[in-house]
């Protein structure tokens, strides 16, 4: 009795209700229509939602770009410059052309480990990778080491060793790090590259001056990456002292590494970089000088000329226009 009398006195009421009821549908229909049944709305908001989701390696692809010839000569076949803040192309000299990379292969073997091995992880050296010839840090088989430890090794003194000892505890073998290698490589975009070894002693190591830059770049991205290569002298078990075999960093204070390279077939290859303030602004340049055959001096001498035209181009670009009062 108490719900239908209630219900008796609202009675009247019902019409204004009823009104009620048929605005709300009205305004309800209209908000759906305009904020979610626009097909405008959706596709901007899936090309947000893609934007931010795409990992853009360089915004800059392979063509026939076309840039400054340097204004003096040096002695490398090939190279390239990069502006790393804008991913500017600077410079080409035969970016494309393939050659032996020498000890420069090991940016991909760091690349792999840093992504894959834990840094305390210590690692048993084999008799296989103790063995390795060339640059080393004198491992003998059954010595232990931590992967960060040997990443030192790798970069600073270009150790094949410790290259073949990290290869053999990520992929079980140095085959199958290699295979491992050339499928980055070909992920990363790096057509011109064909890994095989580890550490580049072998001949049919070969890549491409554009090929290394990338691979140059992507290590860059990682803080520890960046402290390894910019390391003058360290420490190591067995070795009280380790010194970073890449001169240019004894020569220009700007320079942040990363890596010399050289065998008979390759001649002498130099991945470099270095940041410096341009208008108050850190610019970093990435550069990579190929197949020199007078030795890294001369190769060092280039590589500060190629900086300083570089970083001269940058300055250009970033000073205002001057127009005539």
């Amino acid at each position: 009795m108490i719900s239908q009398s209630k219900y008796r006195k609202s009675a009247p009421t019902k019409p204004w209700g009823a009104a009620f009821l048929a605005f709300l549908l009205i305004v309800s229909a209209w908000i759906n229509q305009e904020f979610f049944s626009h097909p405008a709305i959706h596709e901007v908001s899936a090309a947000s939602k893609q934007a931010h989701t795409i990992k853009t390696l360089y915004t800059v692809v392979p063509g026939p770009q076309k840039t400054p010839a340097l204004p003096f000569k040096i002695g490398e076949s090939s190279g390239i410059l990069w502006n790393l803040n804008t991913h500017q192309l600077l410079w080409q000299l035969h970016p494309h052309t393939p050659g032996p990379l020498a000890s420069t292969t090991k940016l991909m073997t760091i690349y792999l480990v840093l992504h894959h091995l834990p840094l305390n992880r210590v690692i048993t050296i084999s008799p296989q990778a103790a063995a390795t010839t060339g640059s080393d840090i004198y491992m003998a088989p059954g010595e232990h080491f931590t992967v960060k430890q040997l990443l030192y090794g790798l970069m600073l003194a270009s150790a094949n060793d410790a290259s073949v000892a990290l290869a053999e505890n990520l992929a079980g073998s140095r085959a199958a790090f290699i295979q491992e290698m050339n499928q980055e490589a070909k992920a990363l975009g790096m057509n011109g590259t064909h890994y095989a070894d580890p550490d580049g002693l072998s001949p049919k190591s070969v890549g491409t001056a554009w090929d290394l830059s990338i691979i140059a770049e992507q290590d860059l991205r990682n803080p520890l990456f960046r402290r390894i290569v910019d390391t003058k002298i360290t420490a190591l078990p067995h070795n009280p002292v380790v010194r970073n075999l890449n001169g240019l960093l004894f020569i220009d204070p700007s320079v942040i590494g990363i890596k010399t390279g050289w065998t008979t077939q390759a001649g002498f290859n130099l991945v470099f970089a270095a940041t410096r303030n341009i208008d108050g602004h850190p610019v970093t340049l990435l550069g990579v000088i190929l197949h020199a055959q007078y030795g890294f001096p001369p190769e060092y001498q280039d590589a500060e000329k190629i900086l300083n035209w570089g970083f001269q181009q940058v300055a250009l670009q970033m000073s205002p226009p001057r127009h005539d009062i």
